[in-house]
């Protein structure tokens, strides 16, 4: 007892107890994390850095690092205000970019309300909507290339069924860009379904069912309910789908390769092409320091909108 008085009186008193030392665990901890920091630096960081530095110089990949000229910004206000194939390349790939989100979005929240109610085999059905998102794109690309063939195509096979002339579905300049857009749609619709179904589901269901007891159709339950509680998930599909299109190249390179007449050339296919067959990397580099700030600007727009409110 005289021992544990003085140790309660000091407690008592306001006297902070001894604390045990946590530098075991923090060491831990920081080794834990380390891994990952230095993939993220020696991976992501570090050519990131390289690339705005290659952004500023004339680098033909041919000479060494260090005696490239030094040009500033010479790249980027060639891109911006001489190079109409790069304007035009950026406005190609938001084209692109506005009717696949559109389009493959409105697809996917219809098929998940579709799968979210009662239906025969939902598993079934959701391993079949999604098996295009896990097949290659680059295989995708070349069946879908056959089947766009203006002489042995499938679809034209159809129209010739029906006695309907054939169309030049990559080889046109109006139906181009629309027939890749296809291909991006049906290659990704799956995917945003399955989360679309998991912010569908995440609903409880007796708020419809006191709608339904106030009166509200479907549609009201559908404008009142479900767009509300789904908005978190409609802004991440939207965002990520979105950032996805705008780096389109594997699609437009196996389809068209660009054409025809760069109807369907995108900014990353052109950064490809500026590299690697005219070897100019500090244009390339410079389109790639573009890219990412446009990228940047939505991902904090993102932000932005997913922020909860207080």
């Amino acid at each position: 007892m005289s021992i544990a008085i003085p140790s309660v009186a000091r407690v008592a008193n306001g006297a902070a107890p001894r604390r045990r030392p946590y530098g075991r665990r923090a060491l831990a901890g920081y080794g834990f994390i380390t891994p990952a920091i230095v993939f993220l630096i020696g991976f992501a960081l570090l050519p990131f850095l390289f690339t705005v530095y290659v952004s500023l110089h004339d680098w033909n990949m041919l000479t060494a690092v260090t005696s490239m000229p030094f040009r500033g910004l010479d790249n980027y206000r060639y891109l911006i205000f001489e190079d109409p194939l790069f304007r035009q390349t950026f406005a190609n790939t938001f084209v692109f970019a506005a009717g696949n989100v559109a389009i493959s979005s409105l697809l996917a929240l219809g098929v998940a309300l579709l799968l979210n109610g009662e239906v025969r085999f939902p598993t079934f059905w959701r391993a079949v909507y999604f098996l295009p998102y896990v097949t290659s794109s680059v295989a995708i690309s070349i069946v879908w290339a056959n089947l766009y063939h203006p002489s042995y195509g499938l679809f034209n096979g159809i129209l010739e069924l029906f006695q309907l002339p054939g169309a030049r579905f990559l080889a046109s300049l109006e139906t181009a860009m629309p027939s890749v857009i296809a291909v991006a749609v049906w290659h990704a619709v799956g995917y945003y379904m399955i989360i679309f179904l998991a912010g569908l589901q995440s609903i409880p269901l007796e708020v419809y069912e006191a709608a339904k007891v106030d009166g509200a159709n479907a549609w009201h339950r559908f404008r009142s309910i479900t767009l509300p509680l789904l908005r978190p998930t409609l802004l991440f599909v939207a965002v990520v789908n979105t950032l996805g299109s705008l780096q389109v190249f594997d699609l437009a390179f196996v389809l068209t390769n660009g054409g025809p007449v760069n109807a369907t050339n995108t900014v990353v296919l052109y950064m490809y092409q500026t590299a690697f067959n005219f070897t100019r990397m500090g244009r390339a580099s410079a389109m790639a320091v573009m890219l990412f700030l446009v990228i940047l600007v939505i991902t904090l727009v993102q932000l932005r909108l997913l922020r909860e409110k207080e």
